[in-house]
This record gives C-alpha cells, sequence and structure tokens, in this order.
C-alpha cells in the first residue's frame, strides 16, 4: 500500500516536472521571459533592464525569436535598444533559386558584393543606390615642377586631392580604381609652360586615359603647326569609360613640341592659391 502511493507519488512528481520542462526553459537565468530563454551574460535582474538584455536570446510563445531584445514582434527580432552591434550576416549559397525556393536571400561577392533574392525561379538583385564616385584633384606644385621628356609618355602623379567620396584615387601614383562596374567620365585639363624655345614644326600633345598599365582606352591630340616663338600649350581631354570592378587608370602625357628643354618642358603650376600659374592642371572623375 505504502509502495503503490510513494509510487504514485513518484510519478506525480516526474510528470509535473516534465511538463514545467516543457512550459518554460531557461538557462542562466530564473526569470524566464519566454519558452525559452538564455541569458548569455547571466547578469539578468527581475525583470532584465535593456541593458541586460541586450546579450539574451529567447523564443517567445508565438515562435517570434529575440536576440538581444526580449520581446520580440517579428519572427527574427534584432533590434537591442542598448546593443549598437545588431548587424545582422547573411552568407552566399551555390544552390539554385528553385532549390531554396522564393523569398530566400543570399550574398554574393561580386561587383562590389550584393544582396540577391529568389522568387523561386532565379535570383534577383537587390538593387541599392551606393556612394558613387566623385573625385577633383589638381596640380599644386611649383613651376615647371613636372616635366615631360620628349616623344615619353609618362603618368601624371603628384595630384592634390580635393575630393574623393569614394575613396578611389590614389593622388601620389595617379591611378583610379573603379570600385565597382560602370561608366566613369574622366575630364582632363593641362597646361605646358611657355619655354624659350619654339615649338616643333607639326608637333603635338597627346593626352591619355590608360586602364591596367597598358591599354590606352582614349587619347586626345592637339596638334601644332610651325611655330616661331615660344609659347604655352595647353589642351583637355574629356571621355567616358566602361569599367569593371578593380580596373585602373592613369593620365599620361606625351609631348612632342620639345626636344630641346634640359630634362623635359614643365607644367605650368604653382604651390600658391592665388597665384597667375595656379590651376591649369585639374582632372575630375565622376561614376555615372
Amino acid at each position: 500500500m505504502i509502495k503503490d502511493l510513494k509510487r504514485k507519488l513518484a510519478l506525480l512528481l516526474f510528470l509535473g516536472t516534465t511538463l514545467g520542462m516543457y512550459a518554460q526553459v531557461g538557462i542562466n537565468t530564473k526569470d524566464v521571459k519566454g519558452t525559452f530563454h538564455v541569458d548569455g551574460e547571466k547578469d539578468n535582474q527581475s525583470p532584465p533592464t535593456t541593458e541586460q538584455a541586450g546579450n539574451d536570446f529567447v523564443v517567445v510563445t508565438n515562435g517570434n525569436v529575440g536576440v538581444g531584445t526580449i520581446t520580440p514582434t517579428v519572427k527574427l527580432d534584432l533590434r537591442s535598444t542598448s546593443n549598437l552591434n545588431n548587424a545582422l550576416g547573411i552568407g552566399s549559397t551555390s544552390k539554385t533559386a528553385e532549390a531554396v525556393g522564393a523569398g530566400a536571400i543570399r550574398y554574393v561577392d561580386i561587383s562590389g558584393g550584393k544582396l540577391q533574392v529568389s522568387d523561386g525561379t532565379q535570383w534577383m538583385d537587390i538593387y541599392s543606390t551606393p556612394k558613387k564616385s566623385f573625385v577633383v584633384a589638381r596640380i599644386r606644385t611649383a613651376d615647371k615642377a613636372i616635366k615631360f621628356v620628349y616623344n615619353t609618355a609618362s603618368v601624371l602623379s603628384g595630384w592634390e586631392v580635393t575630393n574623393d567620396v569614394s575613396s578611389s584615387f590614389n593622388g601620389t601614383t595617379g591611378e583610379f580604381t573603379a570600385p565597382r562596374d560602370g561608366v566613369y567620365t574622366f575630364s582632363f585639363a593641362y597646361d605646358f609652360v611657355q619655354e624659350g624655345s619654339t615649338f616643333l614644326a607639326n608637333s603635338s600633345v597627346e593626352s591619355q586615359f590608360v586602364k591596367n598599365n597598358n591599354l590606352i582606352e582614349v587619347k586626345c591630340l592637339k596638334t601644332y603647326g610651325k611655330s616661331t616663338r615660344g609659347a604655352q600649350a595647353g589642351g583637355n581631354c574629356v571621355s567616358s569609360m566602361k569599367l569593371n570592378e578593380n580596373d585602373k587608370v592613369v593620365v599620361k602625357l606625351l609631348q612632342r613640341i620639345d626636344n630641346s628643354t634640359s630634362g623635359g618642358r614643365g607644367l605650368r603650376s604653382s604651390s600658391t592659391v592665388n597665384a597667375p600659374n595656379f590651376g591649369f592642371n585639374n582632372l575630375t572623375i565622376v561614376e555615372q
């Protein structure tokens, strides 16, 4: 009789414990706020503050999941009011859109990185508006500090960068790196100083936009007939180019007007902004 009673009491105790376990589970906390609740730092009071809940994980009765919040209002809620590090990391997959079904999202590491969503048939880009490249640079050196020898195409480097919103231009080397696939418009102006020697007959200055070290994408030619006196030689070149991500472009000058000046013909420039020789050599790059 007594043994039967003990067995019945033990069974009731076991069932009660099991039912309680299925009702709520708390880890590192006694004040359980959902069906399943983990206090990561084991720092909760009763009730936990928003700061303390910032390290909690909770599953509530309607199936919503909260990370950093104990009151999730959507299926996955990461909106902690006390923790600024609430980013959601999305990985990639090689599965087809049909295999994952409609509504799946993946990250693709091309064209600067992008998100795609599946409609159940194909992966489609989720479009955003990135910060477009916009570069403004100028030469700010002493007069004739930058020289170009006769009949040798050389990179124009040593730019002072006044604007570069995407950090795509290296003023020291004069190299622009395309941050993503797209169309970019380059506008370049230059001016050589007036030297004592006259221009060579039937001479020219060629400005070039050179891609990836050796491919001349665009060149602009400024020609001269026979000159009887020393003169300035100025010109400009404007062009739009289709570039792929990480394509590199530099500006080169090829002068054939002067083969006698020591060290080559120099650019007209100044290190003083309001000086007469300042502002003749400029470069602007705009992503369309």
